[in-house]
């Protein structure tokens, strides 16, 4: 009776019955990614969690890192123009998740693109500012029944494609992951599963220099004057007058950076809690989504 909030952080095929028990009971729920392994799985989760007037919410710690808040207002001010592409390169290292690890047994993890790939289409769902209308994707296998890498595509409603690769299958040192932003008039580069550095390089005006410079938290822009001119990209025209080539760091060490946004989506999830009017910055639909389409994006390849 003293319990508040279970966190749920079991292999993906548990997620739904624990969480379903879990809301029967009483209790708010915090569910490791991803909510389900399918949508149908989500939205009973959802009704459960209305019925009994509880928050669920899902781990997407990605939302709560300030680097990733950045690109967010870049993207929604234009600072650039408008973003056309998103890309995702994900080199996992293949140490934590040996043969025979549920890892690779689909009954449980629902594959790579649901096990794991839902934190990058959320992210990008939430940056692109528009839910995903067409998705494909293909895999290649180790060997039977370990399929190691994997690449989606997704085509939003506006208009913004994204790609995304992950591999399970490199050595420890040499893990790695980028995400990729490129716009009507310059790129960014977000370092890190943990993101921990943004490269920023475009043309934008004096208006959006000054709003990034105020995004970017006291960072160091550096911007040189150009000469004064209407840029063409696509079907629009663009005033410009700097270029942006600047890089914003975060020092902390990577697990500290961690450990601050788990605590930020605690303190989120209390006030939710507290405060039904409260929105959180991931919302169970949020969730619901994520599992929409990592699940379209696996069915292409691996019809039911």
């Amino acid at each position: 009776p003293n319990v508040d909030i279970v966190s749920i952080a079991t292999p993906p095929s548990s997620h739904k019955e624990l969480a379903l028990r879990a809301l029967q009971a009483g209790k708010h729920v915090l569910v490791e990614k991803p909510l389900a392994l399918t949508v149908e799985d989500g939205e009973l989760i959802k009704r459960v969690a209305q019925e009994n007037n509880r928050v669920v919410t899902v781990d997407f710690v990605l939302r709560y890192n300030p680097l990733v808040e950045m690109l967010h207002d870049i993207v929604e001010a234009e600072i650039f123009g408008k973003l056309r592409r998103v890309d995702l390169r994900n080199y996992a290292m293949q140490d934590t998740v040996p043969e025979g690890h549920w890892f690779w047994n689909p009954e449980i993890s629902g594959r790579i693109l649901l096990e794991h790939g839902v934190h990058f289409f959320d992210l990008a769902s939430w940056v692109v500012g528009a839910k995903a209308a067409d998705t494909w994707s293909l895999g290649v296998e180790r060997k039977p029944g370990m399929e190691d890498r994997v690449f989606a595509a997704v085509k939003y409603e506006n208009d913004v494609v994204g790609t995304f690769w992950h591999s399970f299958s490199r050595p420890r040192e040499l893990e790695t992951t980028s995400f990729h932003f490129a716009f009507d008039l310059g790129e960014i580069d977000m370092g890190g599963w943990i993101p921990l550095e943004l490269g920023i390089w475009g043309w934008t005006n004096e208006e959006g220099l000054e709003k990034l410079e105020s995004m970017l938290e006291g960072a160091d822009v550096v911007a040189d004057p150009i000469e004064p001119q209407k840029a063409h990209s696509s079907e629009f025209q663009y005033d410009v007058e700097y270029e942006v080539n600047t890089e914003v760091e975060i020092e902390e060490p990577k697990l500290d950076v961690y450990a601050d946004n788990i605590r930020a989506i605690m303190s989120d999830f209390v006030l939710a809690i507290d405060d039904p009017s409260h929105k959180m910055r991931v919302t169970i639909d949020d969730a619901i989504e994520a599992v929409r389409v990592a699940e379209k994006a696996t069915d292409f390849a691996h019809p039911k």
